[in-house]
């Protein structure tokens, strides 16, 4: 499950944990709370419940969270547990307030693309860190 397989079973399960809360608090730390439209007496259009400053400070810390469980999961476990974490937290807050039950076209969408966004995101992490072996590498002196 994690990049180093000497750690513990406990220790491992662990990081997964860490993870799963991580990502779910992405949801309710920066958009689960927020369920009020906006309206914009300008234009007459109703805006939101989210906004913009919300959007991207999730995006940034999600970066964070990205970046931790590369050094942390496998990628394949870290590409499960992102998205599936945030989705669940997402479906907890939108199928409470929704009757009609178009919340659960809401949850498929929000799983594909915070898997995409997972996938683009630890493949770019895989990209910097290759990067940043290719550079140490050089840099050692041969023998």
């Amino acid at each position: 499950m994690t990049r180093s397989r000497d750690r513990p079973p406990l220790e491992q399960w662990s990081f997964v944990v860490l993870i799963c809360l991580l990502s779910a608090g992405l949801w309710f730390g920066w958009f689960g709370w927020d369920a009020e439209y906006q309206y914009d007496a300008a234009t007459g259009e109703m805006t939101g419940p989210y906004e913009i400053w919300q959007g991207v400070a999730a995006f940034l810390c999600g970066i964070v969270v990205v970046g931790l469980a590369y050094r942390l999961l496998h990628f394949v476990v870290a590409l499960l547990v992102i998205p599936i974490s945030f989705t669940l937290a997402w479906i907890s807050t939108a199928s409470a307030m929704d009757s009609s039950g178009l919340w659960v076209v809401g949850a498929i969408l929000v799983a594909l693309g915070t898997t995409l966004g997972t996938a683009v995101m630890l493949g770019t992490a895989a990209a910097v860190d290759a990067i940043g072996n290719r550079q140490r590498s050089s840099v050692i002196p041969s023998e």
